[in-house]
């Protein structure tokens, strides 16, 4: 426990932009090795039990590690304190001008190339997770909507933006913040739709990432992004269920 405590004295005497470099080292890789263990790593049989599944595994860990890290980062080598990060009323409706806008563009995109961006062999993927019936696919979209999109704003704005605001500044961290942040996405989308999926969610994506960054550093605050965070995400879970249903 002493010779820890030594580390990390030590990490903290470190140059800021030297540490902000390691934090990014250290957070950067984890959610892509988290999903791409989750597709592809195949699972394993052990004595006296059933199959077990090392990818589900690791990108449970990798997930754990998104959320815990920052935090512990924040107050064991920044020093600094837990906040709720705080926005004003003028944040609250940017959040939700821009959520109106997302969710029309991704409804009409949507429409517009319904037949070319998911394969017949999605809906079968989606079966597979076992959230097809009603009850099931709330509690997913819901997690997905409001918790895991909060989430990805506090780690990706808040800490991942920050740290590369502190080594290059704002637009240099909007651009590499979003541009990190689309990467492991676009695994997801090549598992489950076609290239149409992949070109238009990335430029999707990178471009709400730009935006939700944007919108932290104007208002020092995660809730504008979130709020159209959960918008963006809301609509594509109800175009996941119009997919389960076949409507």
């Amino acid at each position: 426990m002493e010779h820890l405590k030594q580390k990390i004295e030590v990490i903290r005497g470190w140059s800021s932009k030297k540490k902000a470099i390691v934090a990014l080292s250290l957070i950067l890789p984890a959610p892509l090795i988290g999903v791409s263990s989750s597709f592809h790593m195949p699972s394993i049989r052990a004595p006296f039990t059933d199959e077990i599944e090392i990818g589900k595994i690791i990108w449970a860990i990798a997930k754990v590690w998104l959320m815990v890290l920052p935090v512990v980062w924040l107050l064991c080598i920044d020093q600094g304190k837990l906040s709720w990060s705080p926005t004003n009323r003028k944040g609250v409706l940017a959040g939700l001008v821009w959520s109106v806008l997302f969710a029309i563009i991704i409804f009409v995109l949507y429409g517009f190339f319904r037949g070319t961006l998911i394969p017949p062999s999605a809906k079968h993927q989606i079966f597979e997770l076992g959230i097809t019936s009603p009850a099931h696919f709330f509690i997913f979209a819901s997690v997905m909507s409001l918790g895991n999109s909060l989430m990805e704003e506090y780690v990706w704005r808040w800490f991942v933006f920050s740290k590369f605001k502190l080594l290059l500044g704002v637009w240099p961290a909007i651009i590499l913040s979003a541009f990190f942040f689309t990467v492991h996405h676009i695994v997801i989308m090549w598992n489950f739709g076609s290239l149409w999926l992949v070109f238009l969610g990335s430029i999707g994506l990178f471009t709400g990432a730009i935006i939700w960054a944007w919108r932290y550093n104007k208002y020092n605050s995660i809730w504008p992004g979130w709020i159209c965070h959960v918008a963006a995400d809301t609509a594509i879970m109800w175009i996941t269920w119009w997919i389960i249903t076949g409507n």
